[in-house]
């Protein structure tokens, strides 16, 4: 019986249960190293080591169809940011971070930071990668060495998620942050601005897509992964997913340059040729507005780019125009532009014609046909109470008009 038993144990250890139909549980994957998938270095600092990946590429360089540097000036786009002072292209920093989650707060760390500058005839990307959270302090460290002298920051949603997480950080580990005093261009806000209208979405991976013309090869790691497959890293020291998410940070830098420049390209010249689509044209107007670029943006909504507008959009290509007049108080110009539109079934368009019509030209009948008509069309509850009320209004302005009419001139 004792021999028995002694069998029954070898098996047992050997992975294998009598009795039993269960089959036998794989032995974990063997760890690979991060050194071993990942070509990068250790770089020194006063705080220890820290892993590095570092990717140069030439200025000219095309990401989808547009270049990564910059082929106009950023003056625009810097007004837009609100910079005090337009920074050189060389003093721009364009940083994406991969965090171990989305809440943020102090249980948020960045693992991995990676930032791109425009070197000599180069754009270098450097991506801090912490092995081990004991190695924060170098990193942060090694990152502010690589941004020495930032005078703006470029980022991608950064105002909400990036810059706070990375001040939190520097306060944790009592290290000056280096992006205190830089202006910052959120292009994720601008983003919206211009493709929010015809895209709906507009995360980076959307933008690459529908903008730059840009594809991800099947390496990148899905963001939302991310912080999963680090928190494994950290378990087993299995870095086999790693490689996936230093490519997803390395192209999410080069997005940004990207994507920049052609901003940077919209504003500095409306009429680009490679700004087609109506939709885009028609938020691209709002922004020149914003920016006080008034007869910039009357160009954008005159263009012959906009005839193939649709039915609504035309209706608010009208519209922008004839405020842009009225500012400018042009009100006749204004006001044939309002009969274009009242024509496309714009109850705006009757409104400002029946107070055009009241208030500068004292015609109350027309004014009052102008508010019937508006009436007639209107489909919002709120919005006719104050429909009735000038409608009665220019009624009584009628009658009074009528009972005692302008004497004749002999």
């Amino acid at each position: 019986m004792s021999e028995w038993n002694d069998l029954s144990e070898k098996l047992r250890r050997l992975g294998i249960q009598l009795g039993t139909s269960q089959p036998l549980q794989p032995k974990p994957a063997k760890a690979q190293p991060l050194e071993a998938l990942v070509p990068g270095r250790n770089l020194k600092t006063i705080y220890g080591e820290i892993f590095s990946l570092q990717h140069s590429y030439p200025e000219d360089r095309l990401h989808g169809h547009l270049p990564l540097k910059p082929l106009t000036s950023h003056g625009w786009l810097a007004r837009w940011a609100k910079a005090p002072v337009t920074p050189d292209l060389e003093s721009l920093v364009f940083l994406d971070t991969e965090t171990t989650g989305l809440s943020g707060g102090t249980g948020t760390m960045p693992f991995m930071i990676g930032a791109g500058r425009f070197i000599a005839n180069e754009f270098v990307v450097e991506q801090f990668f912490v092995r081990d959270p004991a190695e924060e302090t170098a990193q942060l460290a090694a990152l502010s060495e690589f941004v020495e002298g930032v005078e703006g920051i470029v980022t991608y949603n950064g105002k909400s998620f990036d810059l706070p997480i990375l001040n939190t950080r520097y306060i944790m580990q009592r290290l000056t942050n280096p992006f205190t005093a830089a202006a910052h261009f959120d292009l994720l806000h601008f983003t919206r601005r211009i493709w929010k209208s015809r895209l709906g979405q507009c995360n980076l991976g959307n933008i690459e897509t529908q903008v730059l013309g840009f594809q991800r090869e099947q390496a990148d790691i899905p963001g939302y992964l991310v912080p999963d497959f680090y928190r494994e890293y950290l378990f087993t020291g299995n870095a086999a997913h790693m490689p996936g998410i230093f490519y997803h940070n390395e192209i999410d830098v080069l997005s940004l340059s990207a994507l920049f420049g052609w901003l940077a390209a919209i504003l500095e010249d409306p009429s680009d040729d490679r700004l087609t689509d109506p939709e885009d044209l028609l938020s691209v107007g709002r922004v020149l507005e914003t920016l006080e670029r008034e007869r910039a943006a009357e160009e954008v909504y005159a263009s012959q780019r906009l005839e193939c507008l649709s039915d609504e959009e035309r209706q608010k290509s009208l519209l922008m125009r004839a405020r842009l007049q009225k500012r400018r108080g042009n009100l006749e110009e204004a006001s044939a532009l309002w009969k274009q539109a009242a024509l496309t079934g714009s109850i705006e368009a009757l409104l400002e014609l029946a107070k055009y019509y009241e208030h500068y030209l004292r015609n109350y009948e027309t004014a009052l046909s102008f508010t019937n008509q508006a009436l007639a069309l209107n489909s919002d509850p709120s919005l006719t109470p104050a429909l009735l009320h000038r409608q009665s209004r220019l009624a009584s302005k009628l009658a009074r008009q009528s009972s005692h009419p302008k004497p004749s001139k002999s």
